[in-house]
């Protein structure tokens, strides 16, 4: 398993070794100006968790205008992510409600792994405009295999330019994982990234040193735009919005307030 020690946002080996990917459809409908600070009000309680490293929330816009979401978890310790997916499910509430119980909260999937591999090729800062994820049943314990892939994985996920790529393993669920995040390859303009977007979902996976075995059967691959990112309480900043505007979110004034206050 790859070692680092880098900062939040600097180039370089990630350490982190548990990691969560929660996935739900959006259902309902929510004035914009609300989103932004509903996801403010989680953001402040979830960072406080111990060994929270950092999220990445996704947003799809599928053809047929369903909306979907989520998040890509990064933790301190496989133990940290365990806990915190315990407390998520059964204790945290707002407004009285479990997150499942949310109105707006269809077909709610939550996943922990061990992460083989994770590495910032750029800084996080700057870089995390687009999130893919993919996940593969596994015969047979395939741990090493996935140790020994990982080199290669990340070589080539450095080649074809990507911000950020992380190789989790479920051995329990015989369950493997890869979350790429690209960086802006569009213009910056008044409607979403699309560019970036399709550019992403349309890259040969850098998994292809395992995924073409026998062995590994792909049950789900999910890109896009990634609507924030939220660090742990000693980041500077303490959360991005990548793709705001055209994507709602914080304004202006608050954002800078955020950026002041620790949670």
């Amino acid at each position: 398993m790859e070692s680092g020690n880098h900062s939040n946002h600097a180039p370089g080996p990630i350490d982190a070794r548990g990691a969560l990917l929660g996935d739900f459809e959006v259902v309902g409908t929510m004035p914009p100006n609300e989103v932004a600070e509903a996801i403010e009000r989680d953001r402040v309680i979830f960072v406080a968790r111990p060994g929270f490293y950092r999220k990445l929330i996704p947003l799809r816009i599928e053809n047929d205008g369903r909306l979907f979401s989520g998040g890509r978890y990064l933790f301190r310790t496989f133990e940290q992510v365990a806990d915190f997916y315990r407390w998520f499910r059964d204790e945290f509430r707002l407004d009285g409600k479990l997150f499942v119980e949310r109105s707006w909260v269809k077909d709610f999937s939550r996943l922990t792994f061990h992460v083989i591999g994770a590495h910032d090729f750029k800084d996080v800062r700057r870089s995390q405009f687009a999130v893919r994820a993919e996940r593969w049943v596994v015969s047979g314990e395939r741990g090493a295999a996935l140790e020994s892939a990982w080199p290669a994985v990340r070589d080539r996920a450095e080649h074809e330019g990507l911000a950020s790529v992380w190789l989790l393993y479920s051995e329990q669920r015989r369950e493997a994982a890869l979350v790429t995040v690209a960086d802006r390859t569009g213009k910056a303009d008044a409607t979403p990234d699309v560019a970036t977007l399709d550019a992403l979902a349309r890259l040969t996976s850098p998994a292809t040193e395992f995924a073409a075995n026998e062995w590994a059967r792909k049950t789900f691959d999910r890109t896009g735009w990634v609507f924030t990112v939220w660090f742990d309480p000693g980041h500077n900043p303490l959360s991005l919005w990548p793709n705001s505007p055209p994507l709602p979110g914080l304004p202006s004034t608050a954002e800078s307030a955020t950026q002041r206050r620790a949670p």
